[in-house]
């Protein structure tokens, strides 16, 4: 074979391999291609996807959130409506403990008698408000109360002879109006248990009109009353 010959057939076939080579490229471009389109879309749906279903996990803990909330607001309702009850309830027993006690002492108030003296409580003129010293004899009464179940007290009023009769009336019934504030609000004496009058100068200590006369009936006269316990005899049980 000729030199000239050799080199065209080389040539040749240097030029074949060049075309399988670019068309082989063109071949696996083509066929890869469409399979990085594929693994794009799924990607990007995987994506989508995970995405949604991140979206679709949080609204249920929201969701979840919120029901928590709701069964809390709820409970905490259903338990501040039974405290509630359960108040109401005490308290009407207690209301009706309280009125059971007082129908006792009506129905027998001649059993009833004076535990002690009564204790005086005084006031200066044309005053109504009590001192420091006349507070602490309250406190006494209270103290000498105690655990009484079956007793009641008498608050009486008065004043000195000097005024009319309408503005010593009206004095002694506020005198007497202190003692029950002080021996209710510090002391917690149910109020049905006292019996309060103002009498203003009816029943004088001393008929004299001097400076000690008129000091003495400036005052409010506090008596316990005071019954045995009732029996289941005298309650008239068998």
């Amino acid at each position: 074979m000729s030199k000239a010959n050799l080199s065209a057939t080389i040539a040749l076939a240097v030029g074949s391999l060049f075309i399988a080579g670019c068309a082989t490229k063109n071949y696996v471009k083509q066929s890869i291609t469409p399979v990085d389109k594929k693994i794009e879309e799924v990607d990007q749906n995987s994506q989508k996807r995970d995405s949604s279903q991140v979206t679709d996990i949080n609204k249920t803990n929201q969701q979840v959130d919120e029901d928590e909330k709701k069964l809390s607001a709820t409970t905490e309702i259903a338990r501040t409506a039974d405290n509630e009850s359960k108040s109401a309830t005490a308290k009407a027993n207690q209301n009706s403990k309280d009125l059971n006690d007082l129908r006792n002492v009506v129905a027998n108030i001649d059993d009833f008698k004076p535990a002690a003296e009564p204790t005086v409580v005084h006031f200066k003129i044309n005053r109504d408000n009590l001192s420091e010293d006349e507070k602490a004899k309250l406190d006494q009464i209270a103290m000498q109360i105690g655990s009484m179940q079956r007793y009641f007290i008498t608050v009486e009023g008065f004043t000195d002879q000097t005024g009319t009769k309408a503005y010593n009336d009206q004095l002694s019934q506020k005198r007497a109006d202190q003692v029950i504030s002080y021996l209710v609000g510090s002391h917690d004496i149910p109020v049905y248990r006292i019996h309060v009058v103002g009498l203003g100068d009816q029943k004088l200590i001393d008929e004299g009109k001097g400076k000690e006369a008129r000091k003495a009936s400036r005052r409010v006269e506090i008596t316990i009353f005071t019954a045995k316990p009732l029996t289941t005899a005298s309650n008239g049980g068998n």
